[in-house]
């Protein structure tokens, strides 16, 4: 019985002569693109939910942080809002019903961040206000939103 012991050196130089480089060859590598040029079209048609801009007010359940207002009209509420924020020099950002609001200092940073969006309460079918504070101080950030929301006379 003989017993055959190949140096590195020569391992490597079979594998070259036979073209064999020690991986395993996966299986299934026939469908594979057609798998993914089908995931690609399945993802493309796909209305993403994120992406669609809301033409309502969202709907949520009635929460903390969400100041009830007595009309029933969201585009109304918003407006308001919308005219009450250059007069307090808040400088805001519109995503449909979002507003996504910032005061600034003489330097230009940042120094109160927080948001307020128009929604529908399920329950009594009314108009809210769902505030968030995102950055700041919370006594500057309350009293600055009671400000504009008891001045646009919601």
């Amino acid at each position: 019985m003989e017993v055959l012991a190949f140096s590195p050196e020569r391992r490597s130089l079979d594998m070259a002569v036979t073209g064999d480089s020690g991986k395993k060859k996966r299986g299934g590598k026939m469908f594979g693109s057609l798998e993914r040029g089908l995931d690609k079209v399945i993802t493309m048609l796909t209305p993403s939910k994120r992406r669609a801009l809301r033409d309502t007010p969202r709907k949520i359940k009635a929460q903390y942080n969400v100041t009830l207002t007595s009309q029933t009209n969201p585009d109304q509420v918003l407006n308001q809002i919308l005219s009450i924020l250059p007069e307090k020099n808040v400088d805001f950002t519109q995503k449909g019903y979002n507003l996504k609001c910032q005061t600034t200092d003489q330097f230009g940073k940042v120094t109160m961040a927080f948001e307020l969006e128009v929604c529908l309460l399920q329950r009594p079918e009314v108009v809210g206000v769902r505030r968030q504070r995102l950055k700041g101080d919370a006594w500057v950030y309350k009293h600055l939103v009671e400000d504009i929301l008891s001045t646009s006379s919601i």
